[in-house]
């Protein structure tokens, strides 16, 4: 199965805490197994109950947060979360460029993505 959006924000979150999957699921009394699931991509779609204790014991900051909601209930491209997560871009541009639908039948980069979303935000100020 494919990565995850979802799955490879919670990775990223937990390798950045160096925690193992079975410490993550232990601190946030949730299965380990399931833990390895989500960052996979074999299970999508956490509990608003289990993504908040997973949150919580990763520290999550605020961007974060929102991000990890929006893909709860959104396919979203996990090159394009790996992206934003190397940039100081905010959840509401995130949002917005993981629902960009493109023409033709090849996805823009990354990077032009994320510039057509800043001239997006930039039009309107």
């Amino acid at each position: 199965m494919p990565q995850t959006g979802l799955g490879l924000l919670l990775r990223k979150l937990r390798e950045i805490r160096n925690l193992s999957s079975r410490e993550l699921g232990q601190l946030a009394e949730v299965d380990h197994t399931y833990v390895y699931r989500l960052e996979t991509g074999e299970k999508q779609s956490p509990s608003a109950d289990v993504l908040a204790r997973l949150l919580r014991v990763l520290r999550a900051q605020p961007r974060e947060v929102e991000m990890a909601q929006y893909m709860v209930t959104n396919d979203v491209n996990a090159d394009w979360v790996e992206h934003v997560l190397g940039t100081d871009m905010t959840a509401e541009m995130f949002e917005m460029g993981a629902s960009m639908r493109h023409r033709g039948g090849a996805r823009p980069d990354m990077a032009t993505i994320e510039a057509r979303v800043r001239k997006a935000f930039e039009d309107d100020e």
